[in-house]
């Protein structure tokens, strides 16, 4: 849960310095450890209307995610699992068992499983890459790598040493998915933001999260359990 808050709380993080350091940032990545987000209201914004969830999280190392969809009254209307290899969801109103891989999340999405951690705020390079200190323009700097098959562009609060922005872009150069990041706290031990703000532009879909109760690091364990007598549907 959030432990504290508040400017005096934020001030700890706030080191001000011109010069920044990646492995600095990556060290506030909560995907580091496990984690819990307990509780997160999610609304998406379509050319349909806008629809509002409840929705929480559980992160295991190295790969393995459960996340768990519900009405704002709390009735679970699915739980998906992803790890590195798999993709399951239990559709509990329509009592289906969907069932698919990495491709397909990189194939309908554009984001492979190694990428989840970019919606929560986490700064994701490529093993090799070089950029190691660097110079901040005022309280912010930007750097961009190639990762997993997307470029990555990230703009960074040198202050904080969080990500604020992160625009994903395609072969042709356009960004077809951009994240904001807000209102830092720090739950347990990570400094994780509060609001996340996702737009996608290839499928004209915004997505605002809420993050109320958060545990990070987790030490629990992720499992998932197929509905019983659910008819299984591939995805291709």
């Amino acid at each position: 849960m959030f432990k504290r808050s508040g400017k005096s709380l934020q001030a700890e993080y706030l080191n001000q310095t011109s010069i920044i350091n990646t492995e600095d940032i990556k060290n506030q990545n909560i995907s580091n450890n496990g984690f819990f987000i307990e509780k997160a209201e999610v609304e998406i914004i379509s050319q349909e209307g806008n629809e509002k969830y409840l929705a929480s999280i559980k992160f295991e190392k190295p790969d393995k995610y459960l996340i768990s969809i519900r009405s704002r009254s709390g009735i679970e209307g699915a739980r998906i699992y992803i790890s590195d290899d798999s993709l399951l969801i239990n559709d509990r109103i329509h009592k289906k068992l969907y069932s698919g891989n990495k491709l397909y999340l990189k194939r309908k999405y554009g984001i492979a499983p190694g990428l989840i951690p970019l919606i929560l705020g986490d700064l994701i390079l490529d093993n090799n890459f070089s950029y190691k200190k660097d110079s901040c323009r005022g309280d912010r700097i930007n750097m961009g790598c190639f990762v997993k098959g997307v470029m990555l562009n990230y703009e960074i609060d040198c202050n904080r040493k969080k990500v604020i922005l992160v625009k994903l872009k395609d072969n042709y150069d356009k960004d077809f998915i951009n994240i904001s990041f807000s209102k830092f706290f720090i739950a347990e031990s990570y400094l994780i933001a509060k609001i996340i703000e996702l737009e996608d532009k290839q499928y004209k879909i915004g997505v605002r999260i809420k993050v109320i109760k958060a545990e990070s690091p987790w030490s629990g364990n992720v499992k998932f359990i197929p509905g019983k007598g659910y008819e299984l549907i591939e995805l291709v």
